[in-house]
């Protein structure tokens, strides 16, 4: 049997599934819950589970719809900037005898606070429709 015919007992690769594309409503509604669940992730476990609700969602959603993706990234990278802030102020305050905690841990409860905050404007502009960019994070995903 010669490589361009095709053996009826072999079974063919199935067709890839492209996701469907979701509907305008239903993407600004992710997109802001998106951000909120983020934010209350932060508050109720102290940040420690904040960026597994934008990467669970960003990766369910992300092929289907734009603003989902944008929103899902945007939040992704404050959560993991966030994290790294986090890693930061601990080596800061580690290596300078821990004198460098006098500065390191009022400027990450401040960061804390403002990602909060932020998420939940973030959140809003997503229900509008409007691709906001969050400020002060690191784009780790683009």
């Amino acid at each position: 049997m010669n490589e361009t015919t095709h053996d009826p007992q072999t079974p063919r690769p199935p067709h890839p599934i492209t996701p469907a594309p979701m509907y305008e409503s239903e993407a600004r509604t992710i997109s802001m819950w998106l951000h909120f669940a983020a934010a209350i992730a932060a508050i109720l476990s102290a940040g420690t589970l904040s960026f597994v609700v934008p990467l669970v969602m960003w990766l369910m959603y992300r092929e289907r719809s734009a603003l989902v993706d944008w929103h899902g990234k945007q939040n992704l990278n404050l959560q993991l900037t966030m994290i790294g802030a986090g890693i930061a102020a601990v080596i800061l305050g580690v290596v300078t005898l821990f004198i460098g905690f006098i500065v390191t841990i009022p400027l990450f409860i401040a960061y804390w606070i403002f990602s909060v905050v932020i998420s939940f404007m973030a959140g809003t502009a997503a229900q509008r429709g409007e691709y906001y960019k969050i400020p002060l994070v690191i784009p780790f995903v683009r």
